[in-house]
């Protein structure tokens, strides 16, 4: 395993666009609608293009089957940070399930972010379930970097790094 490894740049560039937008989006929401709206579309398709580029040209560890959780691969994980073994570059199966709650919540959130502006007319209220998705993202994203700093510290590598 290489000590350098780096995720490939279209992969950082996703990565930190779609983490400067979704914590930007917390403050664009009164006053500020239309750019909340414009901001949640450029997540949305994002995301989209990470999964298409992780379909197409991307590189291993960043391809979607590479990105793959298991029950085997979790405990094996388990055991490489209790005995502090670095593992494998790329996402560990525990941080797979992370990084695909991750896209499936932010997916869901601007969907629901959209439903909000439609006439469909819907009997619950479309602004909780985004409410609920976004909150949900701020608790993923708050175990995802604890457990990107957790996971450094126990294998010595600066998996924080690796993203710049």
């Amino acid at each position: 395993m290489s000590k350098k490894f780096q995720w490939p740049r279209t992969v950082q560039l996703i990565h930190w666009t779609v983490a400067v937008l979704f914590f930007s989006n917390h403050f664009l929401v009164d006053g500020y609608s239309e750019y909340h709206e414009y901001s949640g579309w450029v997540i949305l398709a994002l995301v989209g293009l990470r999964l298409l580029y992780g379909m197409t040209f991307a590189p291993s560890p960043a391809r979607l089957w590479d990105i793959k959780p298991s029950f085997s691969g979790i405990k094996q994980h388990l055991h490489e940070l209790k005995t502090r073994q670095q593992g494998e570059n790329g996402h560990n199966p525990m941080g797979a399930i992370a990084v695909w709650l991750m896209w499936i919540t932010l997916a869901l959130a601007a969907f629901t972010g959209w439903l909000q502006d439609t006439d469909f007319g819907f009997e619950h209220n479309v602004y909780e379930w985004h409410s609920l998705l976004v909150n949900g993202l701020y608790y993923f994203v708050g175990l995802h970097l604890l457990a990107v700093f957790i996971t450094s510290w126990l294998t010595r590598r600066n998996l924080v790094k690796t993203m710049l």
